[in-house]
């Protein structure tokens, strides 16, 4: 019993997912019956984002008072992430032009989806539109339908507004304050159950598609899993030698979001704990609240880095001569496209028609990607939570906010401290 007790969260979320697939691939018809557990965690790490998010921006700008450090702030981040994203892009590229994952696919098995496929061909991201709807009408509706853009723009200008009047928004930005503590206190109340909710997530997705729907597809499966890999490890080192200090132990410290944005396949879910677990390594509130919510919205390192390589396979499925000057056009144009589609339902299937559409590829060979689409997205996620936690890192590192040794020094403690829990 005492053991039992010692395993940390990470151990316990770990053991949920393994259990999770166990029951789905043996007893299929009890794991899509356990659908429910799934979406009620999931339905309350929603809750808990957006007065999350709402709090931490309006206690970071405004806490900040400083303008102009603020605008290199933002400066510095738009740079990282560019830069991450670029790289996302030419590692995929790389991975599906060495690796070749059309081996074994059978056209034939996208029939099924043909309407979901007419659907994302005729659909494409309206940039002139997005730019305008960052701008919210109602934020109150905007809180209500999750749009991280509308609430992001809303709060940071809510938040330059009460630094501007001086005295008078000292109290809201206290109560930003208080409101961000008590809402990670409820983060941990709802971490307690989060091993029940993924084991319920993962037993309906295996039971629903079966262990069965990877096989054809298992090597588009490693090559994306592979790419991924590299970039990571090639955005650590960078990022190390950038700043001068180790990131790789960030992922260890990490373990507990990571775990939890890889099993839900969601963002949301590892956010929160993302935040605490960066805090606590002594990378100030601000930037930590700052980065980390503009990260989700225009660093989408896992899901740029997939969209490459989705349309390099359509074209090498259908035996379509892709040039690699071609190839290099699509990367500019998906660098573009890319950005701000956080918000968007289906933005990934709608970015890659798209493109693939302005290319001259088959659209309708979007289809044989849906099938193995949760385990594809459960990499791209964990991609994307990992490389914004990286830029909170870099630019705190860069901004001199924090120092070599003590982010030495608390990882250390950081990864002590998970295991004597």
């Amino acid at each position: 019993m005492n053991s039992l007790r010692k395993m940390s969260l990470a151990t316990w979320i770990m053991i949920g997912l393994l259990a999770g697939i166990a029951v789905g691939a043996i007893a299929p018809d009890i794991g899509k019956a356990l659908k429910p557990l799934g979406d009620i965690f999931i339905r309350m790490i929603k809750m808990i984002v957006v007065p999350l998010i709402f709090s931490c921006l309006v206690m970071g700008i405004a806490g900040t008072g400083d303008f102009k450090k603020l605008g290199k702030l933002g400066g510095k981040s738009i740079i990282w992430f560019e830069f991450a994203t670029t790289l996302a892009l030419i590692v995929g590229l790389v991975a599906v032009n060495v690796l070749q994952p059309r081996a074994g696919v059978d056209l034939s098995s996208g029939g099924n989806n043909e309407a979901v496929t007419k659907a994302a061909s005729s659909k494409g991201l309206d940039h002139v539109a997005m730019l305008v709807n960052i701008v919210p009408t109602n934020i109150i509706d905007a809180m209500g339908r999750g749009d991280m853009l509308q609430i992001i723009f809303f709060s940071c200008l809510f938040a330059i507004a009460c630094a501007s009047v001086g005295h008078e928004g000292k109290q809201i930005i206290d109560l930003a304050r208080d409101l961000a503590h008590v809402m990670f206190k409820v983060t941990h109340y709802v971490m307690y159950i989060s091993p029940i909710g993924i084991f319920g997530a993962i037993a309906y997705t295996v039971g629903t598609f079966g262990i069965t729907m990877l096989l054809p597809l298992v090597k588009l499966i490693l090559c994306l899993y592979v790419a991924i890999v590299v970039f990571l490890l090639l955005v650590l080192s960078v990022g190390s030698l950038l700043i001068k200090t180790n990131l790789f132990p960030l992922i260890k410290v990490l373990k507990e979001p990571l775990v939890l944005a890889f099993s839900t396949a969601a963002s949301e879910a590892a956010l929160p704990i993302a935040m605490e677990k960066l805090e606590k390594l002594g990378l100030p509130k601000r930037i930590v609240s700052f980065v980390l919510p503009l990260g989700y919205t225009f660093n989408l390192d896992g899901s740029t880095l997939y969209s490459c390589v989705a349309v390099v396979f359509l074209a090498q499925v259908y035996d379509i001569n892709f040039p690699i000057e071609m190839q290099l056009l699509m990367l500019l144009t998906l660098m573009l496209s890319t950005k701000g589609i956080a918000g968007v339902p289906g933005a990934s299937l709608i970015v890659i028609a798209g493109t693939a559409a302005a290319f001259g590829l088959p659209v309708e060979g979007i289809a044989i990607l849906l099938g193995i689409d949760r385990v594809l997205d459960m990499a791209r996620t964990f991609c994307n939570v990992t490389g914004n936690c990286i830029a909170a890192a870099v630019v705190s590192r860069w901004e001199k906010e924090v120092s070599a040794d003590e982010l030495e020094h608390n990882y250390e403690r950081s990864i002590l401290s998970e295991e004597n829990l």
